[in-house]
């Protein structure tokens, strides 16, 4: 009981107010121990409510880890999908051909059409995490300057953006495709798109790490830690695997359905959290 009591929103408040230290933020004993917390007198009442959110709290962790094997299991299929160790076979039973392998530009074209006129105002960023979307939603404020978006790029839905931003989710910059709305980016940005291929397909592709060690090789050293310094040239030259369409499409549909999935427990898992939160509120106004 005394653990849920912690976590609701007027304790946390106290002792947020409480903390002192500038660098390094410090909850003293005494904060703690002056906090006025409402409780039940009846040891009985408490236990009925710790077992109930309890019970909250074990459906939580349930889909939580409900999540986790879903998303090891498509990294474990696009292992062995990308690698070609597991193949598809055509609506006859018979194999696909070989994959080919080619460059990127001879799939997609670099898109260097600028903002001119300054017509469009939605900044993007490309989040190695949440993927392309509004500069405001993620800073939650604009960081661009508006005087300057006319140097900016245009990036159409189901254009692809490269970051050269490097994280730990994302150690050599993400590619992600645009599926908010037409925007502009930075021109720090690298935005393609696809001419030819599956575009669900090559999504994907650029979920695994399978181009990562192209990245490593033509980075240029001496560039900073937290950024690839790649020519646009040696970008474009980044090799992709060429699968039969077919056998493209139904990659991408046995990978998309797992995501379907994953969003669908995500979605039943912030539910939970958001049902929690109300209760806590509730119960202990």
């Amino acid at each position: 009981f005394v653990y849920q009591l912690m976590q609701t929103y007027n304790v946390q408040k106290e002792f947020f107010l409480g903390l002192t230290g500038t660098t390094i933020k410090n909850l003293g004993i005494g904060t703690i121990k002056n906090t006025k917390v409402k409780a039940p007198k009846e040891k009985e009442e408490q236990q009925k409510i710790a077992a109930f959110l309890g019970a909250v709290d074990e459906k939580i962790a349930q889909l939580q880890k409900k999540k986790d094997l879903l998303e090891d299991y498509k990294k474990g299929c696009m292992q062995k999908l990308f690698s070609q160790e597991l193949r598809f076979k055509d609506d006859n039973g018979n194999a696909f051909p070989d994959w080919d392998t080619v460059p990127l530009n001879k799939l997609a074209g670099r898109t260097t059409l600028k903002n001119k006129d300054c017509k469009i105002v939605r900044v993007l960023t490309n989040s190695a995490t949440k993927g392309v979307v509004s500069q405001t939603d993620y800073f939650d404020h604009e960081i661009a300057n508006q005087t300057n978006i006319g140097g900016y790029y245009v990036v159409d839905i189901d254009s692809f953006v490269y970051n050269p931003r490097v994280s730990s989710s994302a150690p050599v910059g993400p590619i992600k495709r645009n599926k908010q709305e037409k925007g502009i980016m930075s021109p720090l940005y690298t935005v393609f798109k696809f001419k030819c291929g599956n575009i669900d397909f090559y999504e994907q592709y650029f979920e695994s790490a399978f181009w990562h060690s192209y990245m490593h090789s033509v980075s240029n050293i001496g560039a900073r830690h937290d950024r690839m310094n790649i020519s646009t040239e040696d970008f474009l030259s980044l090799p992709l695997p060429l699968p039969n369409p077919e056998e493209q499409e139904k990659i991408a549909n046995f990978l998309l359905a797992i995501d379907d999935k994953v969003a669908l427990v995500t979605a039943e898992l912030a539910h939970a959290k958001t049902f929690k939160k109300g209760l806590l509120q509730q119960m202990f106004v």
